[in-house]
């Protein structure tokens, strides 16, 4: 690991811990972490927030309700919009991104480094690039790392609460 890439790191987590801990304790919220993730990944957010980086690669952003909370994305080197109004793509390197509540589609293709945290409810698909000799780990709610498999791997982390019918 470079010595840029675990001072992100290690700023990351002494920046993200106090907000990631606050976040847990709404009903139901679970953790997904991914690192240093070579391939695709999709994380799809019914709520929550999600902060990270990716070293290069094409980031596919959907915000499918506006309004409800924010995406906000940093050092691509090129963005478009995408075939519908609420897809943005970015490509380059150094891409950094954070969302800040509500529903939320995050697409990393054939990305590289890719880091990140995600709290609330969501599901994941993760595929590790066959050419990788790593491809990166991912952990749920404090388990223990696991390996990102070559073959599509469907998680999920958190759990919507069950509404309780009305007397």
């Amino acid at each position: 690991m470079s010595m840029r890439r675990l001072c992100l790191t290690l700023l990351a987590a002494l920046v993200a811990v106090p907000a990631a801990v606050a976040a847990s304790h709404a009903a139901g919220d679970g953790v997904l972490e991914v690192r240093a993730v070579y391939g695709n990944v999709t994380v799809i957010g019914t709520r929550g927030i999600v902060y990270g980086q990716m070293d290069s690669g094409k980031l596919i952003v959907t915000d499918p309700l506006g309004g409800d909370g924010g995406i906000f994305v940093s050092g691509a080197d090129r963005t478009r919009p995408g075939l519908n109004d609420d897809v943005t793509i970015y490509a380059g390197k150094n891409i950094h991104f954070r969302v800040t509540g509500g529903k939320y589609k995050l697409q990393f293709v054939h990305g590289s480094g890719v880091d990140f945290t995600a709290v609330g409810v969501g599901t994941a698909l993760l595929t590790g690039d066959l050419t990788a000799d790593d491809t990166g780990q991912y952990a749920i709610d404090g388990g223990k790392w696991i390996e990102v498999p070559w073959l599509q791997r469907s998680v999920t982390f958190g759990e919507l609460p069950v509404p309780v019918p009305a007397p």
